[in-house]
C-alpha cells in the first residue's frame, strides 16, 4: 500500500523550516521506471486525517488504494502554516474589514520550491527532471497560488491543478497578468468550482463570477486540449469535497 514520510527543509526566502510530505509509488524503490511529479500546497491536508487542519484530509492514500488505474505520480505536499495567506497569495490584499494587508510572498514560496525542493526531488527520488512532467496544484488560495505558477513559472511546471480557486480577493492583479502572460508551454490546465463554496451568498457568488472571469481569459490562450473547466453542483469549500474530484484531475492532468 502507498504511503507517505515527512522531512523538513529550511527556505532561506520564507526563513523558515518548510514540513515537506512526500508519497511514492509502490514500487518506487525496486522500479527502474520513473515519474512525474506533482506538487501540491497545503501538504499537511494530504494524506492523513489526524494531521489535517480540519480534521479530513484529501485521501490521496485511499484513492490509490481503490483506483488502480491512476497516473503513478510522485506527490510532494508544502505544507503551510499561520502565513498561509501571506505565502500562497502573490499580491497583496486585505480581507473584509480588516485594514491589515495579507498576501505577496508567493514568489518567494515559489522560488523555494524551484530553486531548493525541485532539486532535492529530483536528487532524491525516482523523477522525471523535466517541466512537462512536473504539475503543481492546490485549492482555494491554493488553486490561486498553481494558476499565478502557470503565468510565471512555466519554465518549471507544465501541468496545473486549479481547485475551489479563491480569485476574488486580488482579481483585477491576476486579470492584468493573465492577458498578458505567454502560457504556450502549458500542456494542461485545470481549474473548478463548486456551487456552494460558501454559506454567505455573496461571496459564493463571487467564487463562481471570479472563476467563469479566468476562464474566460484562459479560453483565448489555451486550446479545449489544453483546458477544462468545471462547476461542480452542490460542492462545498473542503477537502471531502476535493477528495472526490482528485482522482479524474490527475487522469486529466497526467494521463498521456
Amino acid at each position: 500500500m502507498r504511503g507517505f514520510s515527512v522531512f523538513k527543509v529550511y527556505s532561506n526566502e520564507l526563513k523558515r523550516d518548510m514540513e515537506i510530505s512526500v508519497s511514492l509509488p509502490e514500487n518506487h524503490d525496486t522500479s527502474l521506471k520513473r515519474y512525474p511529479v506533482l506538487y501540491m500546497t497545503d501538504g499537511q491536508n494530504l494524506f492523513d486525517d489526524s494531521l489535517a487542519a480540519y480534521g479530513k484530509s484529501w485521501g490521496i492514500l485511499t484513492a490509490y488504494e481503490n483506483e488502480k488505474q491512476l497516473p503513478n505520480l510522485i506527490i510532494v505536499g508544502i505544507s503551510s502554516n499561520e502565513e498561509r495567506s501571506n505565502e500562497l497569495v502573490p499580491y497583496q490584499f486585505s480581507f473584509d474589514g480588516e485594514t491589515k494587508k495579507w498576501g505577496g510572498k508567493a514568489n518567494l514560496f515559489l522560488e523555494f520550491i524551484t530553486n531548493n525542493l525541485i532539486p532535492y526531488i529530483d536528487t532524491h527520488y525516482k523523477s522525471i527532471p523535466s517541466s512537462e512532467q512536473r504539475g503543481m496544484m492546490g485549492s482555494s488560495f491554493g488553486g490561486l497560488f498553481s494558476t499565478y505558477a502557470a503565468l510565471e513559472y512555466s519554465a518549471y511546471f507544465t501541468r496545473f491543478g486549479c481547485v475551489s480557486n479563491a480569485y476574488y480577493p486580488t482579481l483585477n492583479q491576476l486579470i492584468k497578468d493573465l492577458e498578458k502572460s505567454d502560457l504556450s508551454k502549458i500542456k494542461k490546465f485545470y481549474m473548478d468550482v463548486g456551487t456552494k463554496e460558501s454559506s454567505d451568498q455573496l461571496e459564493n457568488k463571487l467564487y463562481l463570477e471570479t472563476n467563469r472571469q479566468v476562464y474566460e481569459i484562459l479560453q483565448k490562450k489555451l486550446t479545449d486540449k489544453q483546458l477544462k473547466f468545471l462547476i461542480i453542483e452542490g460542492a462545498i469549500h473542503h477537502e471531502s469535497a476535493w477528495e472526490l474530484r482528485f482522482p479524474a484531475i490527475i487522469k486529466y492532468l497526467f494521463e498521456q
